[in-house]
């Protein structure tokens, strides 16, 4: 541990004891309000209360009670690399990496990387997406002519679209081989997008995708799968609650699905840094 990340945490450990600190100086501040000293010696208690010391030993203690509970509320607890959770018959393991970066690959694995309702756009070169940062490692040379080609894919997987050229929500598109780097790639629909709006998504969208992602390969022998936080990139959603989303649409539908025995999500980096995983106490 560096001076910083060590300095950071002896700040945040003091922070948390300045609430029972102010409680223990009120406390000491209402007792000397009742204490007395004399020619006669100490007295305690006093007939009458020292009404300043009384009136600044309860200010004290109500402080102490609201910093207590609003620290309680804010208590961040940081996610760890490696963190693991058993359900089922399934081995969830979180990786604080990039997703395009996974080297335990086996023919019965396959990425899942999110799409939208479109298909085609622009998410294939945008470095910031999972879909762009994986084809930017491993599939550059296939970019410039990747939207025509999908255009072929999915009418050659008989996938065909339900308005103009969108797809129906949590559609599911194995790539052909050639795509493959050993672990197969997968396209999930998992958010619309919309006139004037960009890309959104819901909840149930991510669960009916998680459903047909399992559905969809449930007789392919694929039993591991590398997910990145659905939904928490261009569709907006909150990255905690995404995270919190996809561990428990996993959690729910592997009782259905018992072909998925280990599934990876990866978190980034930078992205690791507004993650409150306290919500992994209750799973």
């Amino acid at each position: 541990m560096d001076f910083k990340t060590e300095a950071k945490a002896i700040f945040a450990k003091t922070i948390e004891k300045v609430p029972n600190f102010i409680i223990f100086l009120g406390a000491i501040f209402l007792f000397i309000s009742y204490c007395s000293y004399d020619s006669t010696g100490f007295h305690f208690p006093t007939d009458g209360s020292k009404v300043p010391f009384l009136v600044i030993g309860g200010i004290l203690i109500l402080l102490g009670i609201i910093l207590h509970i609003g620290l309680l509320g804010k208590q961040i607890i940081k996610l760890k690399d490696q963190t693991t959770l058993t359900f089922n018959s399934t081995t969830l393991t979180i990786k604080i990496a990039n997703i395009q970066d996974a080297d335990n690959l086996t023919n019965n694995s396959a990425f899942i990387l999110p799409a939208n309702t479109s298909f085609v756009d622009d998410c294939v070169t945008d470095n910031k997406s999972a879909l762009g940062a994986f084809f930017k490692e491993h599939h550059s040379e296939k970019i410039p002519d990747f939207n025509e080609k999908l255009k072929l894919i999915l009418v050659a997987s008989n996938i065909h679209p339900i308005e103009g050229t969108h797809y129906k929500p949590a559609t599911v598109l194995i790539l052909p081989e050639e795509y493959s780097i050993k672990a197969k790639v997968i396209l999930v629909a998992s958010s619309e997008k919309k006139s004037g709006k960009g890309f959104e998504t819901t909840p149930s969208l991510i669960s009916d995708s998680i459903r047909n992602i399992f559905k969809e390969t449930a007789d392919k022998r694929i039993d591991t799968f590398f997910f990145p936080v659905i939904g928490s990139g261009h569709a907006g959603m909150e990255i905690t609650e995404a995270l919190n989303l996809l561990i428990l649409c996993i959690k729910f539908y592997s009782k259905q699905f018992h072909h998925a025995k280990n599934v990876f999500i990866f978190v980034r980096e930078v992205d690791c840094k507004r993650i409150n995983a306290s919500f992994l106490n209750s799973l």
